[in-house]
């Protein structure tokens, strides 16, 4: 019995053993038992939380709220006490108070229920094991889930890649156990043993058996026969053969021996139950601005954060530093050996001169515990342990697997590293012998497997490659493999396509790369470009597509002979990059300009559509709406015979919006519909090129023509379908597109200001993700407009000087503004935007400047003009906004009547929408007037 076990209800507790509960093991994590540990300590006093905080998280700064999670915990694992109260009292702004009665376990001992083998009292071990001096972090559940196993499988093999923590965890569960078996545990440690016929002879020496003739395995197993125990086998990988066939032979002779091996490589022996130790968990990818408080709880961050601590008490995890931390975790993949590493280097480097040194990795993780093993004291030697065990096959597969980045399929692997000597089969053979030696990392996704190398293991494969002289192979073969995949890459779903292709991105950029340098080739950098641009627009990465596809087309304008079909090719893709990251420059128009010549002159169909498509843009940011509107109509005589679908239905999408700019409602709403019924591309993806999901614009297009047209539940319906799907899709481009051309305007048209803020601040969040600057103006403008509705004249005057006016004012936004925030427009920029033919906004504007005129002639036949231009649209919002502005002039004039005449016809046009901001105000004048 432990010296310091007690009891209380039907509870034991002691360091040793735990909590036990009837003989049986209550399960909780280290901290819990430890809080429980000081509050048991003094029963009855409050124990204040700082006195927690130092015991339980020594050296470090927790939040209270961490405290309130494992008291939560321990409450429910103890429930009530003999009054029928909780265990543990919260005492408000105090701390906390033990509430029951706790006696000596001594006092009850013969009471006790026998304990299962695995929860006895801890016997004194014939050689103290080896003790973890730092707290292992995040293997809890992990220490719980094998110490059982142990008990119920008798065999287990910790497996896992070097560094991942397989020996820490190893010690903690021999010494939770040992107090389990009436020998105890040992802990035999085979790193330094080179010999395998010493290998019976060293763990008899670690076991202390007595006798003679423990040297072969038969006077081993002879010797051992009677032993009730657990034996750590730590590092086995290097004898692997020689250990698997001794386990089998303990296993049959000696059945009270429990065997915890642990290995880089299974041991592939009978009754071998494997516990492959997962790395820390690290912030995703999607998580890429955690706080401190939130990159806490991820224990590859903790584990970071406690080891820095300690060589800088001073150290605290700033928001500010928390990103870097994380992507810092992320990169070293949660291995703790390398998060160590990286830890003791803070002190030279600082946290972001770390994070900038990490493509040097192997130069700056080092320096570890001078104590530690010869082969974890850098990560270099780590590796080197792993890749003398592989035979030369696995050497060169693992070598030409270093050239692929991020995860891969069996194909993928296949076309990047079959060639010369090395067969397919012979590839995938190889992965199966390196994924048993956790070089490879194995995911189950879905239907599919994928492999991957941990980006430590492929940097250290990476130099291996680079002295063999096959660089240039391997990344040529990946270059060719991703043309392939990229040809048809797209799907109809964007969820669905960055399931498959997203995680592809790192390696078209090597790729790329390396097809530009000295030992790439051109004509490799032009079909990556090419194939790979709709795969850059899905991924909303417009501008780094720019920079990369201008270095190839300077490459392309600089050989001595002209290639004029990929000029064409690349201008088609480069042109809405441009546009996208820069706006409507003359840049943007000159090389679409280019491409359509181009594709003249090469009768490429398929390139004009898309040279008329990016000029369609052009013109459309710049307001040119005739313009716009006959380069859809020129796109739409290119369809093809038969037609081709896809085309089709971005005729459509071009038409609905240069319709809808022109003010041409009807047949906008025609096209709109057209292209919401036609179904989705069963191959190649809705996006086709032409970056955004069919849907989603269409629905967009579809909210802003019925609220214009009267529909205002119509308009809502659509403007909610499309943000749904645009959100889904997980496509920013789409998502922008939803919220700038649609959801923006039509919730402030709708009167529904909070979700316009809302969405306001989303479009603005998402277009400082990356240069779309297209978008921000729209963003800019709807929070112009939200900050215009309750300023001041002097606060309205102050937001017209702003910078953020003069580019919306710049970026030709005046039009889209003027509808949503019509007094934070000056007389002179309104009837600027008034001036050319008339457009989608043209009723509101002429209203809008009549409003503003002080003469009362003009301003009654700018009314007139107003409402005949709504009328002849059928721009039904319109019409009733500028009804209630000629129902108010009459009103004033002592006319009810001839106001009740001209409003009352065009409220009665509304069958919903009664709620929205333009039919209160017009029945509110109707009802004064009655």
């Amino acid at each position: 019995m432990a010296q310091d076990e007690v009891a209380f209800g039907p509870f034991t507790h002691s360091a040793a053993r735990g909590l036990v509960k009837d003989g049986k093991a209550v399960k909780l994590g280290s901290r819990s038992l430890a809080i429980l540990a000081v509050l048991l300590e003094r029963p009855g006093d409050v124990v204040g939380n700082r006195d927690i905080m130092a015991r339980v998280w020594p050296g470090l700064f927790v939040e209270e709220a961490n405290i309130r999670v494992h008291i939560g915990t321990l409450r429910k694992a103890l429930g009530k006490n003999g009054i029928g109260t909780d265990y543990i009292e919260n005492v408000p702004a105090q701390g906390y108070r033990f509430v029951g009665t706790v006696r000596s376990a001594a006092d009850d001992a013969d009471d006790r229920p026998p304990l299962s083998p695995s929860l006895a009292p801890p016997q004194s071990s014939p050689q103290p094991l080896p003790r973890n001096i730092d707290r292992l972090i995040g293997r809890e559940q992990a220490i719980d889930d094998i110490a059982r196993k142990v008990v119920e499988k008798s065999f287990v093999t910790v497996t896992g890649v070097g560094g991942i923590g397989k020996t820490s965890l190893a010690v903690e569960v021999a010494r939770l156990s040992a107090g389990g078996y009436r020998d105890g545990a040992f802990f035999v440690d085979l790193s330094t043993l080179s010999e395998p016929a010493l290998l019976c002879a060293n763990i008899a020496q670690a076991l202390k058996l007595p006798g003679i003739g423990k040297a072969s395995m038969d006077g081993f197993l002879a010797a051992i026969k009677g032993l009730n125990a657990l034996v750590v086998l730590d590092n086995c990988e290097h004898l692997i053969d020689d250990v698997a066939l001794l386990v089998e032979g303990i296993l049959t002779t000696a059945p009270d021996v429990h065997l915890l091996v642990t290995s880089r490589e299974i041991l592939r022996a009978q009754g071998e139950w494997v516990y492959r130790l997962p790395p820390l968990a690290a912030p995703s990818e999607q998580d890429r601005a955690p706080t401190a408080e939130q990159a806490m709880r991820y224990s590859a961050v903790e584990l970071f954060v406690e080891r820095v601590s300690s060589n800088d008490e001073l150290f605290r995890l700033t928001d500010a530093d928390a990103p870097v931390v994380a992507a810092l975790c992320r990169h070293l993949d949660g291995v703790p050996l390398a998060l160590e590493l990286a830890a003791a280097r803070v002190p030279l480097l600082g946290i972001h001169g770390l994070a900038a040194s990490l493509d040097r990795v192997f130069d700056v993780l080092r320096g570890g515990r001078r104590t530690a093993l010869q082969r974890h004291q850098t990560l270099r030697a780590t590796l080197e342990w792993s890749h003398r065990l592989l035979d030369e096959r696995e050497r060169v597969v693992l070598h030409r697997l270093s050239g692929i980045r991020g995860s891969f399929t069996r194909d993928l692997a296949i076309g990047v590293a079959a060639f010369g000597a090395v067969s397919a089969d012979e590839v995938v053979e190889g992965i199966a012998e390196l994924a048993k030696k956790s070089l490879v990392s194995v995911e189950h996704r879905e239907q599919t497997v994928q492999f991957r190398l941990l980006e430590t293991t492929r940097q250290y494969a990476a130099e291996r490659l680079r002295d063999s002289g096959e660089t240039d192979t391997v990344c040529r073969n990946l270059a060719l493999q991703l043309c392939r995949m990229l040809t048809d890459s797209q799907s109809t779903s964007t969820a669905a396509w960055n399931g498959v292709y997203g995680g592809r991105i790192d390696d078209l950029r090597s790729a790329l790369e390396w097809s530009l340098s000295p030992s790439g080739d051109l004509p490799t950098a032009i079909a990556l470009t090419i194939d790979s641009a709709p795969m850059w627009f899905q991924l909303s990465l417009t501008d780094e597509f720019r920079l990369r596809a201008e270095k190839v087309l300077n490459a392309i304008r600089q050989q001595s002979r002209p290639d004029l079909r990929s000029e064409m090719a690349i201008t088609a893709h480069l042109g809405p990059a441009l546009w996208n990251s820069q706006g409507p420059t003359r840049e943007v128009r000159d090389i679409l300009s280019r491409g359509l010549a181009l594709s003249r002159q090469l009768g490429d169909v398929g390139y004009q559509r898309r040279a008329l498509w990016g000029l369609w843009l052009y013109h459309l940011a710049l307001e040119e709406d005739q313009d716009a509107l006959g380069a859809a109509d020129r796109f739409g005589t290119l369809l093809g015979d038969p037609v081709d679908p896809g085309a089709e239905s971005m005729h459509q999408r071009m038409m609905t919006l240069g319709l809808l700019t022109v003010g041409e409602f009807d047949r906008a709403r025609s096209f709109a519909e057209q292209c919401l019924r036609a179904p989705a591309p069963t191959r190649g993806s809705s996006l086709r090129g032409y970056q955004f999901e069919q849907r989603i614009v269409s629905l967009t297009h579809l909210a802003r023509i019925s609220w214009i047209q009267g529909q205002p539940e119509q308009a809502r319906q659509a403007m909610e379908e499309a943000m749904e799907q645009a959100l889904a899709s997980g496509h920013v481009l789409s998502l922008c597109f939803a919220l700038s051309l649609g959801a923006c305007p039509v919730a402030f048209w709708l009167g529904d200001h909070d979700r316009a803020a809302r969405y306001a601040d989303m479009l603005v969040e998402k277009t400082s993700e990356g240069a779309l600057f297209v978008w921000r103006t729209y963003g800019l403008c709807f929070q112009l407009a939200l900050e215009a509705r309750t300023a001041s004249d002097g606060e309205l005057a102050s937001l017209r000087r702003s910078s953020r006016f003069a580019e919306v004012h710049r970026n030709r936004r005046i039009r889209m503004l003027a509808t949503v925030a019509p007094r934070l427009i000056p007389p002179d920029i309104l009837a600027e935007a008034n001036a050319g033919p008339r457009n989608w906004a043209t009723a509101e504007l002429l209203r809008l400047k009549a409003e503003a005129t002080p003469d009362r002639e003009e301003a009654d036949d700018l009314l007139r003009q107003s409402m005949d231009v709504a009328l002849e649209q059928r721009a039904t919002s319109w019409s009733l906004r500028t009804a209630v502005s000629m129902a108010r002039r009459r009103i004033a004039d002592g006319r009810p009547r001839d106001a009740a005449a001209v409003l009352l016809p065009v409220y009665q046009r509304f069958t919903d929408g009664h709620d929205t901001p333009d039919l209160r105000a017009a029945a509110a004048l109707l009802d004064s007037i009655a």
